[in-house]
């Protein structure tokens, strides 16, 4: 996968630099962070149809 160009590494965005960013805190932690998120209405998303 290192070599791909995939979405998760960036290299969908013209310019940006291919990196792997994953999210260290734990699936626990990011799942409430996430529930949070959803609970306010997604606030800080612009959401569009």
């Amino acid at each position: 996968y290192p070599l791909a160009n995939s979405w998760y590494l960036g290299a969908n965005i013209p310019g940006k630099p291919r990196v792997f960013m994953p999210y260290v805190g734990g699936f626990h932690v990011y799942k409430q962070k996430c529930d949070a998120v959803a609970a306010n209405s997604y606030d800080g998303f612009a959401m569009a149809r």
